[in-house]
């Protein structure tokens, strides 16, 4: 990517990309933690339309990275997802570890899940791989289907043969930092293995996406379910709200972004 001496029409000196992952069962179903769907999962009864309230109140727009099965067990959601404004991306079938499927297995899944989309009337452009890697296959198949941008771990900010790059970082995440299973990885990072508590995760987060300088936000529904995560939230997305209403910060979905990138190049 070129110099940047700001970011947006308005050169704002920081720019943050809000970003929402997983939605429903997708996950449990694909590690095999649940049977069959109940199509009435609480991140998506009760969760969601707390979060998309919470957006609204503060005039943010985020991207929702959905696991595309959703289409089938949640359409109206999805749907109702786009109808409030936000970007709905592509986050794999049910959550697959990308990186152990083979080139026509990625290939299949994201066929599939751009056809589910397209069933609610949703033009998909943007894709995060489950688990936060790509594979060397992953670039050619993204553009191949049409894909303007992605969102992996770590690398830089750029464009490569017309697909733009905004990735992320862990520290940015929520369940990096909350949920037990992301142990191994924080260790391996350098960090405490010890969960964060909500209210001190909260605090750090703020603190991070008021740097300066790029930063990509990941926030997921399900941990939302969780009181004192909920309030950790709200206190985040007040912040986030602050920053846009200053012009501290251009807060963006990811697809504002890649746009101002791709137009850029």
């Amino acid at each position: 990517m070129a110099r940047v001496d700001g970011f947006g029409p308005q050169q704002l000196p920081s720019a943050l990309v809000l970003t929402i992952d997983n939605l429903g069962e997708a996950s449990a179903l694909e590690r095999g933690e649940q049977p069959a769907p109940t199509r009435h999962d609480p991140s998506v009864t009760r969760a969601l339309p707390w979060l998309l309230d919470e957006l609204d109140r503060h005039g943010l727009k985020a991207t929702f990275f959905v696991e595309a099965i959703n289409c089938e067990l949640y359409p109206e959601a999805v749907a109702g997802i786009a109808a409030r404004g936000h970007e709905v991306g592509h986050h794999g079938w049910s959550h697959e570890q990308w990186t152990e499927l083979s080139r026509q297995e990625e290939a299949d899944v994201l066929t599939r899940g751009l056809r589910a989309f397209e069933t609610l009337g949703l033009s998909v452009r943007g894709f995060r791989p489950p688990g936060g890697e790509l594979t060397a296959s992953s670039p050619e198949l993204l553009r191949e289907r049409a894909f303007t941008w992605c969102s992996p771990a770590g690398g830089d900010v750029r464009i490569e043969d017309g697909l733009a790059y905004v990735p992320f970082d862990w520290e940015l995440v929520d369940a990096y930092h909350l949920m037990g299973s992301f142990a191994p990885l924080r260790a391996s990072r350098g960090d405490p293995e010890t969960p964060v508590p909500p209210p001190e995760l909260a605090e750090r987060l703020i603190e991070h996406i008021g740097a300066g300088g790029l930063r990509t936000l990941i926030l997921h529904p399900f941990l939302m379910l969780d009181d004192a995560w909920a309030a950790g939230t709200a206190r985040v997305l007040e912040a986030v709200g602050g920053l846009a209403r200053s012009g501290e910060a251009w807060v963006v979905p990811g697809n504002v972004f890649a746009d101002w990138q791709l137009g850029r190049s």
